[in-house]
């Protein structure tokens, strides 16, 4: 891999880590307008879906996959990112939205220990430091206040991290890495917006009685946190591994915690700037590798 290719790769996971970390503000915007989390999922993988279709169509780009790539497609569409929101959403019912961020951003160190055993990465000293080093970014920043420590809700995190942890080195597949990136874009979020369809009927969560501007915020959340954030993540981890990749997205809270500050007014901590500073530290170091 070329140094202009590196380059390139970290700055597709720096794209998609800034997309993904709108999204809790985007979110916010959704449910204060009356949305809920099922409504606000299912809506923008929807819309999301519509949006890829139609460039897909427009550019005339190939959807067909083989039979191998449909039982991958569908595994990192319904196992890996659909379950990933599902097991999110459903601990922040036991235990406090920090602490189930800070279990869910555990999976750079899931990632890197599969990607060497099954995938057989070179994993050196620098590497591990720059986990550490994000790790404990991510453990510094997010205040957990009085925290709940709620078997339930610490084991929901958990099966988030893993799940996630599932659709990143799925997409480190051979397979899956022949895929055009909207065409997979694409496939996981029809396959997640079936899921939350599906999840939401079941439960009779879906709410559509919502204010205009929580629909645009949907719509937001469906194009950045969604199009463009999964497009460039895949196209990333394509280039750079998913070890590398699951380190450098550790940028996304950051920036959730910077856009609180400016956007919602929330308060600018000393753990919220220590922490990001670490995070910063591990992707310098790993970016010089």
């Amino acid at each position: 891999m070329g140094k202009n290719d590196k380059i390139n790769g970290v700055l597709y996971i720096i794209l998609s880590a800034i997309s993904f970390g709108v999204m809790p503000i985007l979110a916010k915007l959704a449910y204060n307008g009356g949305s809920n989390p099922v409504t606000t999922l299912f809506l923008r993988f929807l819309f999301a879906s519509f949006m890829l279709l139609y460039y897909l169509k427009a550019n005339k780009i190939s959807m067909k996959l083989n039979k191998s790539q449909v039982k991958l497609v569908v595994i990192l569409g319904v196992a890996g990112y659909s379950l990933t929101s599902a097991t999110l959403f459903a601990a922040y019912n036991y235990i406090s939205v920090g602490m189930a961020t800070m279990l869910l951003y555990t999976y750079p160190a899931i990632v890197t220990l599969f990607s060497t055993v099954i995938f057989k990465e070179k994993v050196h000293i620098k590497k591990i430091g720059c986990l550490l080093l994000s790790i404990g970014g991510i453990f510094t920043m997010i205040d957990m206040g009085a925290t709940n420590y709620n078997p339930t809700g610490i084991l929901l995190g958990l099966l988030s991290s893993l799940c996630y942890s599932l659709y990143v080195l799925g997409a480190s597949h051979k397979e899956i890495k022949a895929i055009n990136s909207y065409v997979m874009t694409f496939y996981v979020s029809v396959l997640a917006a079936g899921a939350q369809l599906i999840y939401g009927a079941a439960t009779k969560s879906l709410v559509f009685n919502i204010e205009f501007y929580s629909f645009i915020a949907i719509l937001l959340l469906a194009f950045i946190s969604t199009v463009v954030a999964l497009m460039a993540f895949l196209q990333g981890v394509k280039i750079i591994g998913s070890s590398n990749a699951a380190i450098f997205s550790t940028l996304e809270p950051i920036v959730s915690l910077v856009l609180g500050v400016i956007i919602l007014k929330e308060a600018l901590t000393v753990r919220i700037v220590i922490g990001s500073l670490l995070i910063i530290s591990s992707m310098v170091i790993l970016a010089k590798e």
